[in-house]
């Protein structure tokens, strides 16, 4: 059953506030009433739309049209230093996009990474290694 949850955009232009219809993976600009709590969060990265939410008792990272229930989900992101580009995959389905320390002089390799900070779908990995977070999720708003 279609359904539209409430985000907020953390990357990407546009409105803050959007609704997210669960089976297209569309989003649309809201305007909630003031102190409304968002589902959970929304970005554009690289033209290709993500968003990481809790929605019936789960926490769903949605990429596109299709969605996946976050603490089963085969993951990865990786960095290609070669090529400064950064791959992240859900089943099978991989992403390449600019590595977010592409360009930047003061990366260092051997400083603990920046990932769950700088980029977005490295923050998506960091939430489904914290069951706490999802946690988290699910009691605000699942």
């Amino acid at each position: 059953m279609p359904r539209q949850v409430l985000v907020k955009r953390v990357q990407g232009p546009g409105d803050d506030a959007l609704l997210l219809d669960t089976a297209t993976g569309r989003a649309t600009p809201a305007s909630p009433s003031p102190g409304t709590r968002g589902h959970g969060t929304f970005a554009t990265i690289a033209g290709q739309l993500f968003a990481l939410y809790a929605d019936e008792g789960a926490v769903w990272l949605q990429w596109g049209e299709r969605r996946w229930p976050l603490a089963t989900t085969a993951l990865r992101y990786e960095h290609d230093l070669d090529t400064e580009t950064t791959t992240f995959s859900v089943d099978g389905h991989a992403f390449t996009y600019p590595a977010w320390w592409r360009g930047d002089p003061t990366f260092e390799l051997l400083v603990p990474e920046r990932d769950e900070h700088e980029d977005w779908l490295g923050y998506v990995m960091v939430v489904q290694a914290e069951p706490r977070l999802q946690a988290n999720m699910l009691r605000d708003r699942g």
